[in-house]
């Protein structure tokens, strides 16, 4: 097992010791395993080759966790602080570590590059100048990051620290509305496109979903080329560690609330602060909106009414017991702004 330089986190990969290759979510991991989703297995008739080996993209959420069951249910793991079962890594399985910020090191070193490494590397060089970031706080995700890219992979980037995610979306804001140094918003055409590949017909319509998207900036165009950037908070600005809390989930429900402070909203995972929230199917209505999926940032801010789809959890510590909705989890679930 290859020994972790940083705690892992989020838009961070892991390998394991079978060649599944998972992408870790979000800050709090138990001590013997790393909380990380299904993304690629190796397959004969897979799509992605890398060193003579053929994997298979598994997206789906529920698809992730039927092959783990048939196959691997080892990495299925009932986690006893979020009460639930979960993907989960047992760190003596994993063979590799993969680091975003050591990646964009690797393309920066590199002699020769295909055309999806260099417009990733374009992109993050220019958001480096543009925001005036230091390089150490930026890296690369994704399918690059594993080395499984294809001419059609988007660019992934990620940026550590609150400062450095705040500079970037600011600047984000200013590129995309001038349609400067590469980047431009999502047309209609793509926002359809994107609406069909999150399946996301269930939960809303998409015309709403157009509403919802196109003021976004962490997502876009790069010189043509889709690209997502994720924020992730350092782990000195972390406000817990595994275990300080507890989470028991309640059941499903319903949200109308007004959001309070959106201060979290660009981050993974982003949370939505809530004032004169009202509830559907529960007792007990919630303080708060969580989302571990990059989908959910930037869908609403400060003063918006909104109505809200996912599961109530009852959240525990020492002193107090209060209640969040996790949402992302189900195809139903949803954000809107009403």
């Amino acid at each position: 097992m290859e020994q972790f330089r940083l705690k892992a986190r989020e838009g961070d990969f892991i390998e394991t010791s079978d060649g599944l290759i998972f992408d870790v979510k979000g800050l709090l991991h138990p001590p013997d395993r790393i909380i990380a989703y299904l993304r690629y297995v190796p397959d004969r008739r897979g799509s992605r080759e890398r060193r003579g080996i053929r994997y298979r993209k598994v997206y789906d959420l529920a698809a992730r966790k039927k092959l783990l069951r048939a196959r691997w249910p080892e990495f299925l793991f009932r986690d006893p602080v979020f009460n639930r079962e979960v993907q989960a890594v047992p760190i003596d399985r994993v063979t590799r570590h993969y680091v975003p910020s050591e990646r964009l090191a690797e393309l920066q070193r590199a002699v020769e590059l295909d055309t999806q490494e260099r417009s990733t590397l374009d992109a993050a060089e220019t958001l480096v100048k543009e925001a005036e970031i230091p390089p150490s706080k930026i890296g690369v995700s994704g399918s690059i990051l594993v080395g499984l890219h294809t001419t059609k992979s988007d660019i992934d980037l990620v940026l550590y620290g609150s400062g450095v995610a705040r500079k970037c979306h600011s600047k984000l804001q200013e590129l995309l509305s001038t349609r400067s140094q590469g980047f431009s918003p999502y047309e209609r055409g793509d926002l359809r496109k994107l609406y069909l590949q999150r399946d996301q017909r269930v939960a809303l319509s998409f015309e709403v979903f157009v509403r919802h998207e196109r003021p976004k900036v962490l997502q876009g165009k790069f010189r043509g080329t889709d690209y997502f950037i994720r924020c992730v908070k350092d782990e000195d600005e972390s406000e817990e560690s595994y275990g300080d809390r507890k989470y028991y989930p309640v059941g499903r429900a319903t949200v109308r609330a007004t959001i309070s402070d959106d201060s979290g909203c660009i981050f993974t995972p982003s949370t939505y602060h809530l004032v004169h929230a009202r509830i559907t199917g529960q007792r007990r209505a919630p303080t708060q909106i969580v989302s571990f999926r990059g989908r959910f940032c930037e869908q609403a801010h400060a003063g918006d009414e909104i109505f809200a789809r996912g599961i109530l959890e009852r959240v525990v510590d020492k002193q107090s017991e209060s209640f969040r909705l996790v949402i992302g989890e189900n195809p139903r679930d949803c954000l809107i702004v009403v």
